[in-house]
């Protein structure tokens, strides 16, 4: 069963913490949430993992 990570953030912090999730882990999976008024700084991202077992 994967493990599901929600990352919020500006799209710099969020890019930069799904290559440091891939450095560590298999992902299986990113969907991602963009605002849709590109003023706004906020991106949210879900990041599925391959769990350990």
């Amino acid at each position: 069963m994967p493990l599901s990570i929600r990352l919020t953030g500006t799209p710099g912090e969020v890019a930069d913490a799904v290559l440091t999730l891939r450095e560590a882990f298999s992902v299986t999976a990113i969907k991602g949430l963009c605002p849709s008024v590109p003023a706004q700084a906020n991106v949210r991202v879900y990041v599925e993992v391959a769990a350990a077992g």
